[in-house]
C-alpha cells in the first residue's frame, strides 16, 4: 500500500554557507594573530575594554600618540561589510592612522568576551573562544574614536557582519566524530579524536578543517560523498536536530553549529548504534535493518506492484506514526482510503515501511510501500527513528 500523503514538501536545499574573508587591508592583523603577536588573556571573562594606560599594541610597541584638535578628522578604512571567514581569528576594523592612546573601543552586539588590541592602525578584536559560526554581529564604533594626531570621528558608525558557516566536509567531520555518521576520519593521528577539548579548540576543527578523509567504520555503510549533501548526511543530520530539539532542515544555522560545537567540546557521542534499512526487490523480497557491523533484523516484506514500483535509491525518514490513514489510488484506477495503517515510517513521498495484513509477504503487493507483517513492523519502528536511512535496490 502507498499514500499520497501531501506533507512532504520538508527538506531546503543546503548551501555550504560559505563566509566571505576579511578584506584584503586586514591580513597584516591576521597574520599578527598568526605568528602570536596578539597575546588576548584566556581567562577574560569580558570584553577588555582598555584604559588609557593599558591601551593594548601588538608586539609591545609603545602606545600610540593622543589626539588632536586640529589634525585630520578621524576616518574608517576598513570595516567587516564582507564578513568574518574564521570565528576564531575575529575581526577588525582600520583607521585612517594608529588609534589614540585615549580612544574608546568598539562595541560587539551580542557581547562577546575577548580582547581589543592594535596592530598598527587596526583595532583587533580576538574572542576568547570564537565568534558564533552563523551568525551575525553588530559593530559598533564610537564617535569618539580617534586615530593618533587626528580629530574624532565625530559620529558614531554601526555596521552589521556575518560570520561564515563551516562548510559541508566540516558537518560531516563532526557528524562522524559525534557517531551520527558511521564514518571516521583517517590522515593524521588523532584526527577522529572524540576527548574534551576547548571550545575554541572545536570551533578551530569546524573553521579549519583537518586534512584526512572519512572512512566507513562499519561493514557495507551507506555511501558518503565528502562536501556534498548527500541522503546519507541528510539523514544523520536529521538524526542529530531531533535528538537535539532542532527543527529539521538540511540548512546549516546558529543553532545547529551551537549543539554541535556544545557535543564536541564535552565529547558527547551519540550512544546509539548507526542503524539503517535495506530493502531487497529481488524474489523472495527481504528487509533487513542494520546496526552498525550487525543485521539486527530480517523480514519477508513487499514492494510495489508493476506501475506503482516502490523506487530504488537512498532515502532518509522524514515523519513517522505509529498509525495513519493512508489515502490513494490504485494502479487500475480505483481510490482506497484505509485508516489505522500502523507503525508507519515515510521516506518518499507518499512510500513508507508500515504494516499491513496480507496472506504472504515476500513479492510485490503494494502501491509503493513496503509492507511488513504487523508484529514486525512494530518492532521494526521501535528500531527506528526520523533520519534512519531506507535503501531501496
Amino acid at each position: 500500500m502507498s499514500s499520497k500523503w501531501h506533507g512532504t514538501g520538508r527538506l531546503m536545499t543546503l548551501s555550504a554557507a560559505a563566509g566571505t574573508a576579511v578584506l584584503a587591508g586586514a591580513a597584516a592583523v591576521l597574520v599578527a594573530s598568526a605568528s602570536g603577536a596578539l597575546r588576548p588573556h584566556s581567562a577574560d571573562a569580558k570584553t577588555v575594554h582598555a584604559p588609557v594606560a593599558a591601551h593594548t599594541t601588538a608586539g609591545g610597541a609603545s602606545p600610540a600618540m593622543a589626539a588632536s584638535p586640529t589634525g585630520r578628522r578621524t576616518s574608517l578604512t576598513h570595516l567587516p561589510l564582507g564578513g568574518v571567514s574564521n570565528g576564531t581569528r575575529g575581526v577588525a576594523i582600520r583607521l585612517n592612522g594608529d588609534p589614540a592612546a585615549d580612544t574608546p573601543r568598539p562595541r560587539l552586539t551580542p557581547h562577546t568576551a575577548g580582547t581589543w588590541t592594535d596592530v598598527g592602525d587596526y583595532e583587533f578584536f580576538r574572542p576568547v573562544s570564537t565568534l558564533e559560526p552563523c551568525a551575525t554581529y553588530k559593530l559598533t564604533i564610537p564617535a569618539a574614536t580617534v586615530a593618533a594626531g587626528h580629530r574624532k570621528l565625530g559620529q558614531a558608525r554601526t555596521v552589521s557582519f556575518t560570520v561564515a558557516c563551516p562548510g559541508i566536509t566540516a558537518l560531516q567531520e563532526a557528524l562522524a566524530r559525534l557517531n551520527y555518521l558511521p564514518y571516521s576520519l583517517h590522515g593524521f593521528v588523532g584526527a577522529s579524536s572524540v576527548a574534551p577539548l576547548t571550545r575554541t579548540a572545536a570551533a578551530k576543527r569546524a573553521f579549519d578543517l583537518p586534512n584526512g578523509i572519512l572512512r566507513a567504520n562499519v561493514r557495507a555503510a551507506p555511501p558518503l560523498t565528502m562536501g556534498t549533501v548527500d541522503p546519507t548526511t541528510t539523514g544523520a543530520l536529521e538524526v542529530f536536530e531531533e535528538d537535539h530539539g532542532l527543527a529539521l532542515g538540511t540548512t546549516p544555522t546558529q543553532q545547529l553549529w551551537t549543539e554541535l560545537l556544545a557535543d564536541e567540546t564535552l565529547a558527547k557521542k551519540n550512544p546509539l548504534p548507526y542503524t539503517w534499512v535495506t530493502v531487497t526487490e529481488t524474489i523472495p523480497e527481504t528487509l533487513e535493518v542494520h546496526e552498525n557491523n550487525k543485521i539486527a533484523l530480517t523480514s519477508p516484506t513487499n514492494t510495489g506492484v508493476p506501475g506503482a514500483d516502490t523506487q530504488q535509491g537512498i532515502f532518509p525518514i522524514y515523519v513517522r506514526y505509529v498509525a495513519t490513514t493512508m489515502i490513494g489510488t490504485n494502479v487500475d484506477g480505483s481510490h482506497y482510503n484505509d485508516p489505522g495503517v500502523p507503525w508507519v515510517n515515510y521516506f518518499n513521498g507518499g512510500d513508507a515501511v508500515h504494516g499491513y495484513i496480507r496472506p504472504t509477504y515476500g513479492v510485490p503487493q503494494s502501491n509503493g510501500c513496503v509492507e511488513l507483517p504487523i508484529a514486525t513492523a512494530q518492532v521494526v519502528y521501535g528500531m527506528l527513528a526520523v533520519g534512519d536511512l531506507v535503501i531501496v535496490e
